[in-house]
């Protein structure tokens, strides 16, 4: 921590964050019991969480909140603090940082906006901000910011009360409220989340800081960045080279067009290049640019959950022909190869299919009913050498149409028991089930990814957790997402290959 003043908070950052993102105890400063207020918010979030360690609200009038006892200033409480999250208004931060660098807190998330993204008075405000937290020798988040979640920590403090399950993904973002609403979404796919970090303003904790913090951690697997500025773009192709080459960075530029420039401008105070500088940049670095936020989930499942693919052959098995088709388009515009399958693998599979089947890949099952066929197909080609990746369509989803059948049935055919279409339901449910645990076992034994396409919308969530596996089995809504998804997984590897 002693080069903060001379070196502009860089390379002692990673280690004085790891202790902000594991503390043992926090302060809300600002704390409220007024529903929808922030204070309220994230006080809330953190004791509704089970946060491990220490928690104590503060605030000008005192009293109790959430069944703790309230101090009037950070300097009366009599423990030290790791972690103050701030929610007081703007004209009170400085007395505020003022009495945590008295009070010796480590680190504070400022959540509290006005500054730098408000005008030139905020812009002043938030220098002078930083310049006490780092004669303190203090982190400061922020300002602006919806806060951070750590699920390894137990701490999960942000306004929004999503609170995912701990995994592997990294997600730092300069806007609270994509950031927000990309957590909430990870949560209902099943993505497991290492850190959220709403990086807001970067006053003094830049992107690239996040980054060489999140090299060495050892929850985090996949790191994805939402930008709307780049601070020091030297540093930050430097560093995200360097961590790239270990963990895949996910990156979605904000502000690409002019549209979007201007609306980022007055929301974190941003300022930009050229996009094709940016884009270049990104290449040049290895990281993985995407135009959507939805990419940035459908990437994270993936990356988080299969294995790496080896090349750029692809073995496509299909319940019915037409998603074979589109698939095979799909994977030739985007520069995979979807080659003939060799004899031995077409006598296997055609010893269960009637003689009218494909022959070829794309493997079409032609509506089979046999639930051992898309096992022995999906097998056949990842033990042969010549495909690195399989992409499988419409095996998991035909429960939600099963389902649908037998509601159908109850309503008009009296003379089907129910305990037999019980029985159906049970037997299409067990037979998903069973799939799914199965491919989870074919990608363990055979180290190459399986993406799935569901039939039908399901309630499972993309990411299929099996308790012990080393890959979990994804399933996509559409095929022009899994082939996406795929085609993104082979550029990380060809980068990787060469770097």
């Amino acid at each position: 921590m002693d080069d903060l003043q001379d070196r502009g908070f860089s390379t002692g950052t990673a280690a004085s964050l790891a202790s902000l993102f594991n503390p043992r105890t926090v302060a809300v400063i600002g704390a409220s019991s007024v529903i929808g207020k922030w204070g309220q918010m994230i006080l809330s979030n953190i004791l509704a969480g089970r946060f491990p360690g220490k928690t104590f609200p503060v605030n000008s009038g005192g009293g109790t909140l959430c069944g703790l006892s309230s101090y009037k200033r950070i300097q009366d409480v009599t423990e030290p603090i790791d972690l103050a999250v701030i929610t007081a208004p703007a004209d009170a931060l400085r007395e505020v940082v003022n009495e945590c660098c008295e009070k010796g807190v480590r680190g504070m998330v400022v959540i509290t906006s006005g500054f730098s993204e408000a005008g030139e008075e905020g812009r002043r405000l938030e220098e002078e901000l930083v310049s006490l937290s780092r004669a303190a020798q203090m982190i400061m988040i922020g300002p602006n910011t919806m806060g951070i979640l750590c699920p390894h920590a137990g701490l999960f403090a942000s306004g929004a009360h999503s609170r995912p399950r701990k995994g592997t993904v990294a997600f730092v973002s300069q806007s609270g409220n994509l950031g927000t609403q990309l957590i909430h979404w990870a949560d209902q796919q099943g993505i497991g989340i290492s850190l959220f970090v709403g990086s807001g303003n970067e006053a003094m904790v830049t992107c690239s800081d996040y980054l060489e913090y999140l090299e060495s951690d050892p929850h985090t697997e996949t790191i994805i960045l939402y930008m709307e500025s780049v601070k020091d773009g030297h540093r930050f192709i430097e560093v995200s080279r360097r961590v790239n080459r270990s963990k895949p960075v996910i990156v979605l530029k904000g502000g690409r067009t002019e549209a979007g420039k201007v609306a980022s401008a007055s929301h974190t105070g941003a300022m930009h290049g050229e996009s094709a500088v940016f884009g270049a940049a990104c290449k040049q670095a290895g990281l993985i640019e995407v135009s959507a936020p939805s990419e940035l989930l459908d990437l994270s499942a993936a990356f988080s959950s299969l294995p790496l693919p080896r090349g750029n052959r692809v073995g496509i098995v299909t319940l019915g022909g037409g998603w074979g088709v589109v698939t095979a388009d799909q994977c030739n515009e985007k520069d995979l190869l979807v080659p003939d399958i060799p004899d031995h693998i077409v006598r296997t599979i055609g010893s269960f299919l009637p003689p009218f089947w494909s022959r070829r890949n794309p493997i079409d099952l032609v509506g089979t009913k046999d639930p051992q066929v898309p096992l022995v197909a999906v097998e056949e080609l990842l033990k042969w050498d010549g495909v690195d990746a399989v992409i499988s369509l419409g095996i998991v989803g035909r429960h939600e149409l099963v389902q649908l059948l037998v509601q159908s049935v109850r309503e008009v055919d009296p003379g089907v028991t129910s305990s037999h279409l019980s029985q159906l339901e049970s037997a299409s449910r067990e037979y998903e089930k069973a799939y799914v645990a199965r491919m989870a076992d074919l990608m363990a034994e055979y180290r190459k990814p399986v993406i799935g396409v569901s039939l039908a919308r399901t309630r499972e969530g993309t990411v299929r957790h099996q308790q012990g596996k080393p890959y979990h089995p994804v399933f996509y809504q559409t095929p022009e997402d899994a082939v996406n998804v795929l085609a993104r997984m082979v550029q990380y590897h060809e980068y990787k290959a060469r770097s």
